[in-house]
């Protein structure tokens, strides 16, 4: 009966230990680029954005296996 009575006091501090740790957390900064619409505020570095990715996509794929080679 203590074990499981040790068990339900250690199971409630650790829920009230994970809703204090939860509630002390630092909040992410309300200044985002993004509305509340979802649009950009800031054209300029959605367009950066693409134009990285548009490069990305142009760039060679680099193959990373090498082929085994055959001697015999």
């Amino acid at each position: 009966m203590r074990l499981a009575r040790l068990a339900a006091v250690g199971l409630a501090i650790g829920v009230i230990a994970g809703f204090a740790i939860a509630l002390l957390r630092p909040r992410p900064s309300t200044s985002s680029t993004w509305d509340l619409r979802g649009d950009a505020v800031d054209a300029s570095s959605d367009d950066q954005l693409w134009d990285q990715f548009r490069k990305a996509e142009q760039s060679p794929v680099v193959e990373l296996r090498a082929h085994r080679r055959v001697t015999g």
